[in-house]
Formats: C-alpha cells, sequence, structure tokens
C-alpha cells in the first residue's frame, strides 16, 4: 500500500461537516496524517510503503508510545472507520436522524477505546451534529440518487484501504484496546 493513503485521507470530504462539535476528530486525523507524512518525508525511498513506517518504527522498540506512527496509523484507522460507518448508515437508512446515526455509529465503532474524558467530549459533540440534509448537502453537494451513489462509490473504494491497514496492526498484535 503506497503512501496514496494518506494523501486520500486528506480528500476525504466528511471530515469538515460533522459540525464545530467535530473539530477534536478532524484534528485528530489531520494530526495523525501529518504525522505520517513527517517520518515518510525523512526517507521517501525506504518508507515508500505506509507499512514500512510502522515495521522499522517496531523494529526500533518504538511504537508503543502515544507519538508513534503506529498509535498515529491505528487512530487515523479508527476514525476513518468512524466517519466511513456514518455515510454508509446514511446510505441505509434514509430516514435515520443524522444525530441517531452519529451517536449510535460512535457507539458501535470508538466508544469501546474511550475514557470518561474522551467518551464526555464525544457526548457535548453530539449535540452540534448538523442535520442529516446539511451534512449530505455539504458532503455530496445535494440530496439526491447521484449524489448517494458518489458516497456508495468513495465508501466502497476506501473501505478495501482500511481493511488492509486493520489486517495489519492486527496481524502484528499493534491493534492496542488500551482506552483514552
Amino acid at each position: 500500500m503506497q503512501v496514496l493513503l494518506l494523501q486520500l485521507t486528506q480528500d476525504i470530504p466528511a471530515a469538515d461537516q460533522f459540525g464545530s462539535g467535530f473539530a477534536l476528530v478532524k484534528n485528530d486525523i489531520s494530526h495523525n496524517i501529518e504525522r505520517l507524512r513527517t517520518r515518510y518525508l525523512t526517507s521517501p525511498v525506504q518508507f515508500e510503503l505506509l507499512f514500512s513506517i510502522i515495521d522499522e518504527e517496531v523494529g526500533r522498540n518504538d511504537h508503543d508510545h502515544g507519538k508513534s506512527c503506529t498509535k498515529g496509523l491505528l487512530w487515523l484507522k479508527r476514525a476513518l472507520e468512524f466517519m466511513l460507518a456514518i455515510m454508509k448508515r446514511l446510505l441505509e437508512e434514509p430516514g435515520a436522524t443524522m444525530s441517531d446515526v452519529v451517536y449510535d455509529t460512535y457507539h458501535a465503532t470508538l466508544h469501546r477505546w474511550h475514557g470518561f474524558i474522551a467518551s464526555s467530549a464525544f457526548n457535548v459533540a453530539f449535540h452540534f451534529v448538523p442535520s442529516r440534509a446539511a451534512f449530505l448537502e455539504k458532503v455530496a453537494g445535494k440530496d439526491d440518487p447521484e449524489a448517494q451513489a458518489a458516497m456508495a462509490s468513495f465508501i466502497a473504494d476506501f473501505s478495501p484501504l482500511l481493511a488492509e491497514v486493520h489486517a495489519f496492526l492486527d496481524g502484528r498484535g499493534l491493534d492496542d484496546p488500551a482506552k483514552v
């Protein structure tokens, strides 16, 4: 997998559209992308493949702290899984409200890794979620079958990349279950 994953994550249309309450998620995604990009730029040939950054870090036994690229990739994956799950559910349940979708998706994805403080921050953020129509308008440009097809295509294209990242981390015992 090329560092292309890092570029793709910058183009995710939903990151800015969750409203001001989800600035934490957007900032976390941006910070983790920048952490990986910074490491990549230290040796573009050596780190041509995204996973080589993690393998090198593990080889130095420098992967198990909060500022590692390993943790950055793990939390980037989790945040993107959360966002994709929201978009997928919006497509699958046209009658569901945005606040219900975000709340339920958070509890199905990120909540298990969040302690009291992080969970509390998300509970506050739930009050600032835009309406479903406003979110879809911002993400897809409109709320019609063509826009929904574009969003479905994005999900279909991006989900395998996240599955590959998950399999890589999990296969090496790097899918840290610790709460933050």
